[in-house]
């Protein structure tokens, strides 16, 4: 038989084991959420690098365009309010904010390329600068869709994380967020832009 020391001993063990198997559990599933935390960052910060990348090679590319004086200032306009936007969202953190500034960025590159195909006018010509403008921001824009991928991924990575038992706990105690927005599509981004060519 036991006495009452031994007893007393062997809980002690078993609580101290159990103890021991929760801070682990804690530290481990705190550092895995700051790991997961700190990916969704890094990828997030790739597409800001990209888009801003795009923004100059977009107002580059107005500025290229020879005869646009007409409707250059809508264009520069709608480049400016997504360039706004952008910096707004980006200075409060908003990532709503941020997609749909890329939106706006889409919109203004669309209409440019579209007056420049579909204008019947002689005077607005595209130069040779538009030529490689245009090859460069088709690698830009296939940086931001593989950047927008990465970050979903990385999203869907923290989001399923943090809703797992135990880190639901964990992330509750250490005040993580519950869940990543996804970087999407606004309505009507994916429409494809007709595109006339003037005979």
């Amino acid at each position: 038989m036991l006495n009452k020391r031994s007893l007393g001993a062997i809980i002690f063990s078993v609580l101290s084991i159990i103890l021991i198997i929760i801070i682990v559990t804690i530290i481990v599933g705190y550092n895995t959420l700051v790991d997961k935390d700190e990916s969704v960052n890094s990828t997030y910060s790739q597409i800001d690098v990209v888009l801003a990348e795009r923004y100059q090679k977009i107002t580059d590319l107005v500025a290229s365009v020879n005869g646009l004086q007409d409707h250059a200032e809508d264009i520069y306009n709608a480049i400016t309010d997504a360039r706004a936007a952008y910096t707004t969202a980006k200075n409060n953190n908003d990532i709503e904010g941020l997609i749909e500034a890329d939106y706006l960025q889409s919109l203004a590159l669309t209409d440019l390329i579209a007056l420049v195909v579909n204008e019947d006018n002689p005077y607005i010509s595209a130069t040779p600068a538009y030529m490689t403008l245009m090859d460069e921001i088709s690698s830009t824009e296939a940086e931001l869709a593989y950047a927008r991928r990465q970050y979903n991924l990385t999203v869907e990575d923290y989001n399923a994380s943090i809703r797992r038992f135990p880190r639901v706990l964990i992330a509750k105690m250490f005040n993580f967020e519950s869940s990543r927005i996804y970087w999407k599509a606004e309505d009507g981004a994916l429409d494809i832009p007709e595109v006339v060519f003037n005979d």
